[in-house]
């Protein structure tokens, strides 16, 4: 059983415990890391983690893997001194600020002959693979859009006039980080990255990406991504081939995907249950880490796409930074 400490204890903490649970005994929370201490023992008393620690570098020395769960800002670093100190590193998404913060970790891993990851649920899950499947069913692509639109629930706060870090762009926190992720990798493991990319974003007073439309140029097709944390969207995303396409209500967390072939004929090929929360996903990506640890070596499928994502949203971001 691999031994995870946690660091970080908001809700995606939770859900990831909760996902080390469905793992049939593969993994579970060890310990947790907060600033904290009081706060990080009520968390791991609520999670069934045995230790809690405000001393990161402790905490690291009695497990053997990390889930960092922290502010973006923060992954690049823990995730660094867990990997110093031998030990396997989960980064939930995004796992650094930039593409040169990517490419260290993963360096760093490498060197000392540990994992690391970047967790992004949803390409994991077998709603992903499933899409993957089936689409020769579709014939030559031409045309995808993966679209979420979700108006955050902190957002009333922050027009408001409460500071959030969730909208502090100083803590490397963007729409495309926290939202546009969930489309933009779906569409590379598909697709692979594109050649040239383009695209416009929504920025906010103090300099925060709301949202903002991505577009792949492959050439043979077009893939748009649209994402925002400050509207609300109830359009489904949809991949186009010449014989059919297939549509999913949401790219993050479908619970229901349609093969509509030419013609009219259409067949659901999941339908889920809406109100499943986010963990039942989760479990796939600790899966996916774990069969790494066990093989000893970093599967180039995860880490190919983690860069490839950080390199578009490095220049996407760029293009219109305030």
């Amino acid at each position: 059983m691999l031994r995870f400490g946690i660091v970080g204890t908001n809700f995606i903490s939770e859900w990831f415990a909760a996902a080390c649970a469905a793992t049939g005994g593969r993994a579970a929370p060890a310990a947790v890391y907060s600033r904290d201490l009081g706060r990080g023992r009520a968390f791991a008393t609520t999670i069934g983690a045995p230790d809690a620690f405000d001393d990161l570098d402790a905490m690291i020395d009695a497990v053997d893997a990390v889930y960092v769960a922290s502010p973006n800002a923060a992954h690049h670093p823990q995730a660094m001194r867990a990997i110093a100190a031998g030990r396997h590193a989960l980064v939930e998404k995004v796992m650094g600020t930039s593409t040169t913060q990517v490419e260290e970790i993963f360096a760093a891993a490498r060197a000392r002959g540990v994992i690391a990851m970047e967790a992004v649920r949803n390409v994991h899950a077998p709603a992903h693979r499933l899409v993957r499947d089936r689409l020769p069913e579709l014939g030559t692509i031409r045309y995808a859009r993966f679209e979420k639109l979700q108006y955050s629930s902190r957002y009333d706060r922050f027009r408001a006039g409460e500071a959030l870090n969730a909208f502090d762009p100083s803590l490397g926190n963007s729409a495309l980080a926290d939202i546009g992720v969930y489309c933009l990798q779906p569409a590379l493991d598909l697709f692979g990255e594109p050649p040239r990319t383009s695209g416009a974003s929504v920025w906010l007073a103090n300099g925060f990406e709301g949202g903002g439309s991505l577009q792949l140029d492959y050439g043979d097709k077009v893939v748009d991504v649209a994402y925002s944390k400050i509207v609300a969207g109830v359009g489904p995303s949809v991949i186009n081939g010449e014989d059919a396409a297939i549509t999913l209500d949401d790219p993050g967390e479908p619970s229901l995907i349609e093969l509509h072939r030419r013609g009219g004929d259409s067949t659901v090929l999941v339908e889920a249950d809406r109100t499943a929360t986010p963990a039942a996903n989760m479990s796939h990506e600790v899966i996916d880490f774990l069969d790494q640890v066990d093989a000893g070596v970093l599967d180039p499928r995860w880490a190919e796409l983690t860069l490839a994502s950080r390199r578009i949203m490095d220049a996407h971001l760029a293009r219109g930074a305030r």
